[in-house]
């Protein structure tokens, strides 16, 4: 593969511009369908996902700083999508869940990413979207060791 001078041309900048490109759709769509906001959004995939969780572990999950989570979690709280309780086992932890209005809301928009992710695999064959996926999957686990010599450094 030849090296390229061209900004636009770096795997970087395409997955980027990639990655803004869904997320503006899906910024507008949960706005305009369930009032909920991206970052509310991914806040509230996770929990849904994990069930029961901290936000420490949201923030890891989400490679995003703790603070920023908390205050989404606290907008969460107040519009009634999650509820927050003292660990039991830590009592410096506080665990978060969604509330049942939040599990309607998590569901719905789950729906509709799996739509989204099913029209977008769609235009790749099976074989090239599990080389897709595999391939994002080690460049991860690349970018992941990146940081973390940054970080060591």
């Amino acid at each position: 593969m030849r090296e390229s001078k061209i900004v636009p041309d770096l795997l970087t900048t395409r997955l980027l511009r990639l990655s803004n490109t869904l997320g503006l759709y899906s910024s507008r769509r949960y706005r305009e369908q369930f009032d909920v906001t991206l970052p509310e959004w991914r806040v509230l995939s996770i929990i849904g996902a994990l069930e029961t969780t901290s936000a420490r572990d949201v923030s890891r999950a989400l490679a995003t700083d703790k603070a920023w989570v908390g205050l989404t979690v606290q907008k969460l709280e107040r519009r009634d999508f999650v509820r927050r309780v003292p660990d039991c086992q830590d009592g410096r932890r506080t665990l978060v869940s969604l509330t049942r209005q939040g599990k309607e809301v998590y569901d719905a928009i789950m729906a509709n990413a799996r739509r989204r992710q099913k029209r977008l695999l769609g235009t790749l064959t099976e074989k090239d979207a599990e080389t897709l996926i595999a391939s994002i999957e080690r460049l991860q686990v690349e970018a992941d060791r990146m940081l973390e010599e940054l970080d060591e450094s």
